[in-house]
């Protein structure tokens, strides 16, 4: 027996919202931030019933004209999710922006969500435990997104959460999700034979007293020429704050040696005649056409901060952004 397909109504203006429950809605968008919750016990995903690994995907009702795609439920088993739309949407009125992105609430151990602090265990950023939600260590789970309607902020059972997560956290927030959807695919000879050992190698050596160890405590990041060519080009972007705080003198030279070190064992081995380079930069010293354009950043989950700029200084700058606005 066949399914009836649904009809489908295209995005528009939320034309069913009376006056007073469209300004609630906005009234309660306007006092959210990205990272803030939202209590969904359920996400939706689409299914291809008769192309499903779900239990009784068959019995989906399809939504679409050619019944190929059916909506099934997700299980949330935190009951939270967080807003990972940009704050600029979250606010704007429901004309312009009619629906909120999110990503599941996950509950992790006292060890897991240290190492999860600032998004260095990849797909996981932990979040403050916030007053009212029953989560005591609380991560946002970026393995899922899904988009639910602003309107529904207007419900009176629609439960939010405001993230006691500071400026500066927040826009750490921003930076790991810019780094989860915007990772550059690197060729896998290039993975293998360079990547692979060089993030082994700071992992390793981050805190230990040795020239590497120093540099690998410094770093904001990791940038790579991007091709498998005859030469390959790293650059160690590092923090001229921590460097400072360091106490000790660096020898950058032979820090950068020691970080590559594993790195040209590598390629010894396999016989690769490729000639890897390294230099270690500020971002003072470093200009937006090598990082952006001849480089990408590599992903190391690993680094203290991982990201664009060191959390010291992101949160001076984020007190003097608050300062202006006030």
């Amino acid at each position: 027996m066949a399914r009836r397909a649904a009809q489908c109504t295209p995005p528009g203006p939320c034309l069913d919202m009376n006056d007073e429950e469209r300004e609630r809605a906005e009234a309660i968008a306007r006092m959210l931030w990205q990272g803030d919750l939202l209590a969904t016990p359920v996400a939706v995903v689409l299914e291809a019933p008769q192309s499903s690994s779900i239990a009784d995907a068959e019995s989906l009702e399809t939504v679409d004209t050619g019944e190929i795609w059916a909506p099934a439920a997700l299980s949330i088993p935190s009951g939270w999710t967080a807003i990972v739309s940009q704050t600029c949407d979250v606010v704007r009125a429901l004309d312009t922006v009619e629906h909120l992105q999110l990503m599941p609430l996950v509950e992790l151990s006292e060890q897991e969500w240290t190492e999860a602090l600032n998004g260095r265990r990849g797909t996981l950023f932990s979040l403050p435990p916030a007053e009212g939600l029953p989560i005591e260590f609380p991560a946002i789970d970026c393995a899922i997104s899904f988009p639910v309607s602003k309107a529904a902020l207007a419900h009176e059972q629609v439960e939010t959460l405001n993230t006691p997560l500071d400026p500066a956290a927040r826009v750490l927030l921003s930076h790991w999700l810019m780094r989860r959807v915007g990772r550059h695919a690197f060729p896998d000879e290039l993975e293998q034979h360079v990547l692979q050992p060089l993030r082994r190698k700071i992992s390793a050596a981050m805190n230990k007293n040795s020239q590497g160890g120093l540099l690998a405590s410094c770093l904001i990041g990791v940038w790579s020429s991007t091709e498998w060519a005859a030469s390959a080009s790293i650059i160690f972007v590092v923090d001229e704050n921590r460097l400072e705080a360091q106490g000790t003198n660096i020898d950058v030279e032979k820090a950068v040696e020691e970080l590559l070190g594993p790195v040209k064992k590598s390629l010894g081995k396999k016989e690769l005649s490729v000639q890897v380079t390294g230099t270690a930069r500020t971002l003072a010293a470093v200009s937006a056409q090598t990082l952006l354009v001849e480089h990408r950043q590599v992903d190391m989950d690993s680094l203290p901060v991982g990201e664009f700029a060191a959390h010291e200084a992101i949160s001076a700058l984020a007190a003097d952004s608050e300062a202006n606005i006030s």
